[in-house]
């Protein structure tokens, strides 16, 4: 089956989507299941709408809702609507966090979103094949290619976070459905051997 890895900016450079770029205040505590995978169980408020994104100063033209938020930190934000659709596919064990998103002006743009965080990382990448920079302690800090090993693939679900290198890969037909019914959304088609 052919995977596809998402682009966290998705079509904000052609459309005025909302976009974030900075992490999300409220949680206290670390914040890198968002990136990499894991549970917010244990640092997520009781009122999940105390945790906010902001919209990037940068663009204060860039207003419109679109079904997934444009962001520089790869997280993956989408409209409930998207989760419905998610929960009909094989997406392992995932957590549905909401948030509240500010507008430019400090305001309540909307509460429909999610955090999507798959809790483990999907082990699909090629090591040899792959181009990845790490530093001294494993974590990866650059990514020059990335290509995913079909053997490991046989029993991927629809959607998952690549290993430990914040990247999200979807099947074709997930990509399909993204593409077809909803907003925002910008896929490269996953080099796999």
């Amino acid at each position: 089956m052919q995977y596809y890895l998402m682009k966290p900016l998705g079509l904000v450079r052609k459309e005025k989507y909302c976009k974030t770029d900075g992490p999300p205040e409220g949680i206290s505590g670390n914040k890198l299941p968002l990136k990499y995978g894991g549970s917010l169980k244990d640092i997520y408020p009781d009122d999940p709408y105390e945790v906010t994104m902001r919209l990037d100063n940068d663009r204060p033209q860039h207003t419109q809702l679109g079904s997934y938020i444009s962001n520089t930190s790869n997280y993956l934000m989408v409209s409930s609507d998207v989760v419905d659709e998610l929960n009909k596919f094989n997406i392992g064990d995932v957590d549905f966090w909401p948030f509240t998103l500010i507008n430019h002006l400090g305001n309540i743009h909307s509460q429909d979103y999610r955090f999507v965080c798959p809790l483990q990382p999907f082990d699909a990448i090629n090591e040899k094949l792959c181009e990845i920079v790490r530093d001294a302690n494993g974590i990866a800090i650059g990514i020059d290619r990335v290509v995913l090993d079909n053997k490991k693939l046989e029993k991927a679900p629809d959607m998952f976070r690549v290993n430990d290198i914040r990247l999200m890969a979807f099947s074709e037909s997930l990509v399909e459905l993204l593409l077809d019914r909803f907003t925002n959304f910008a896929f490269d088609k996953a080099e796999q051997v």
